[in-house]
C-alpha cells in the first residue's frame, strides 16, 4: 500500500500561464488558430475534460484580446496576427469556460515565475495539488493529465512531472506543501527552482505523449504544429 494512500482525496486543481506577449513569435500566440479553435483554446479544453478539480487560467499580456478569444460574449472581436486569410472567428468554436477563474498576472513581463504565484494565490484553499499547463502547448493528451493527477493522488510524491524519451517536459503537479515557495517568485525560474531541493519527493512519470516537449515560440514551431498533425 502507498505511504499516502489517503492522498486519493487530495483535489488537484489546473494552472494554466497564458500571460506571456509571445515576443519570439512575432503575434499573440495565444490567439493563433489550431485546428477548430486557437492554441489556448485547445489547451483549455484539454484541461476541462481531464479530472481536474477546479482550472485557474492566468492572462497577462494582450488579456483584453485573449479573453475575447475565449468567450463568445465579447463583443468587436479583434482579428489576431498571423489569422489564415481564409478563417475569422467566427469559424472557430469557445471553449466552455463555465466554472474556470481568470486572473490577470499585471507582472506577466517579469517572467513567468510570477504568474505561476498569480496562479496559486487564485486556488481554492482546499487544493492539494497544482498541475501547471503551459498556453502554448496544445498537443498535450488528456490521458497524460490524468495520469498525473492519479500518481499524484495514490503516492506521496510532492512534484510529478511527465517524461517522453528520458526527456522531461510539462505540465509538472506540485504539492501544497510547496505552494509557499512559489508564492514569492524570483526570475523566471518557476517551479523549476524546486527540482533540485526536492528531488528525493519528485517522480518522473514516463508516457507516450510527445506533445508534453512541444510548445510553440515561433513561427517555425508553429508551422511544425500542423506538419507533424498532418502527418499523423
Amino acid at each position: 500500500m502507498p505511504e499516502n494512500a489517503g492522498a486519493c482525496n487530495k483535489k488537484v486543481a489546473g494552472v494554466i500561464l497564458a500571460a506571456g506577449c509571445g515576443s519570439r513569435m512575432g503575434a499573440v500566440k495565444q490567439l493563433l488558430p489550431f485546428e477548430n479553435t486557437t492554441i489556448l483554446g485547445r489547451v483549455v479544453a484539454t484541461a476541462r475534460a481531464s479530472l481536474l478539480d477546479d482550472i485557474v487560467l492566468v492572462l497577462g499580456s494582450e488579456a483584453g484580446r485573449v479573453r475575447c478569444s475565449l468567450d463568445r460574449t465579447y463583443l468587436d472581436l479583434p482579428q489576431p496576427d498571423m489569422m489564415y486569410p481564409d478563417m475569422t472567428y467566427s469559424d472557430l468554436t469557445y471553449p466552455d469556460m463555465t466554472g474556470i477563474h481568470v486572473v490577470e498576472n499585471l507582472d506577466w513581463h517579469k517572467g513567468q515565475a510570477f504568474s505561476v504565484a498569480a496562479g496559486i494565490k487564485a486556488l481554492p484553499p482546499e487544493t492539494g495539488g497544482a498541475l501547471f499547463l503551459l498556453g502554448d502547448q496544445p498537443l498535450v493528451m488528456v490521458q497524460t493529465i490524468n495520469r498525473l493527477v492519479s500518481v499524484f493522488q495514490t503516492t506521496d510524491h510532492w512534484i510529478v512531472a511527465p517524461c517522453y524519451n528520458g526527456q522531461r517536459g510539462n505540465p509538472v503537479l506540485v504539492a501544497a506543501p510547496l505552494f509557499d515557495r512559489l508564492i514569492h517568485p524570483a526570475g523566471d525560474a518557476g517551479a523549476r527552482v524546486l527540482f533540485d531541493e526536492f528531488r528525493h519527493r519528485m517522480h518522473c512519470l514516463d508516457v507516450d505523449d510527445p506533445g508534453i516537449l512541444r510548445d510553440v515560440d515561433t513561427p517555425e514551431d508553429y508551422a511544425a504544429l500542423f506538419r507533424n498533425r498532418n502527418s499523423g
